[in-house]
């Protein structure tokens, strides 16, 4: 069910062709409220959607009711919508009556994290040269030390683990704790006589390019995860210190 014409990766799509592409994929589409109804896409009502007439937003304002009566529904936005369509997961967003309006709330990590953690989607990137020269990525050695992370973060239920959101920077994994959220880069790249600071330092480079495009409102912390033994030399200290960057070893992080 659509509210209206949605953005779909910054262009206009009207309410029939969303239909018409959700269509293509399966989803049977529907302009009436029922029981039936599992996803509600909002596109030209983000924000807080006044309701004069109960109209554009009657379908929230039903989201809401059927949320009370235990019937959840999921609701995405215009960057969820295009994130479905493009096989990825969408977030769930939150709504709250604010008077004679329907607000559909902001949340932490909005533009970077996308939706609920996968392993499999994560081994199905593509990899760089460059990601394996200073990230390790594919190798045996950043898969085990990968595997650490997720375990240690996975375990403390007050985190909820995602994915990067489909345009956003490709960290490894990311949460949010607090008001904060978090992206984890795992750097573990094969050892090179003599380059072992030289690659660490690439990396940070790579990920400072990476978080140049985040929106300023957005509170993000990158974070470079590393091996116990690995050594943090000024050179690379001060490199993450001046993008931005925290670097941590394994066993600092908390399980």
């Amino acid at each position: 069910m659509f509210t209206g014409k949605t953005l779909v990766d910054g262009e206009w799509v009207f309410r029939k062709d969303c239909r018409s592409r959700s269509q293509a994929l399966g989803a049977i589409c529907q302009d009436s409220f029922s029981r039936k109804v599992t996803l509600v896409v909002h596109g030209e009502l983000a924000g807080n959607v006044k309701d004069a007439d109960r109209g554009l937003s009657q379908k929230l304002l039903k989201v809401i009711e059927s949320r009370r009566l235990g019937q959840h529904i999921h609701v995405v936005d215009a960057a969820g919508f295009s994130d479905l369509l493009f096989g990825a997961p969408a977030r769930c967003r939150q709504l709250k009556m604010q008077g004679s309006q329907v607000a559909v709330l902001p949340e932490v990590g909005d533009g970077v994290l996308g939706g609920p953690f996968n392993r499999l989607n994560l081994r199905n990137r593509r990899v760089s040269q460059l990601e394996t020269r200073a990230f390790g990525r594919g190798t045996t050695r950043h898969q085990e030390l990968l595997t650490r992370l997720i375990d240690q973060t996975t375990k403390r239920i007050s985190l909820e683990v995602r994915s990067p959101a489909r345009r956003g920077p490709e960290f490894d994994l990311g949460w949010v704790d607090g008001h904060t959220a978090y992206g984890a880069w795992v750097a573990s790249p094969e050892p090179q006589p003599g380059e072992g600071s030289d690659q660490l330092r690439e990396a940070a480079r790579h990920i400072a390019r990476s978080v140049r495009s985040i929106p300023s409102h957005t509170r993000f912390q990158p974070l470079m995860v590393l091996e116990n033994d690995t050594n943090m030399g000024p050179s690379l200290r001060q490199v993450a210190e001046s993008t931005g960057i925290r670097m941590s070893r394994i066993q600092d992080l908390p399980g």
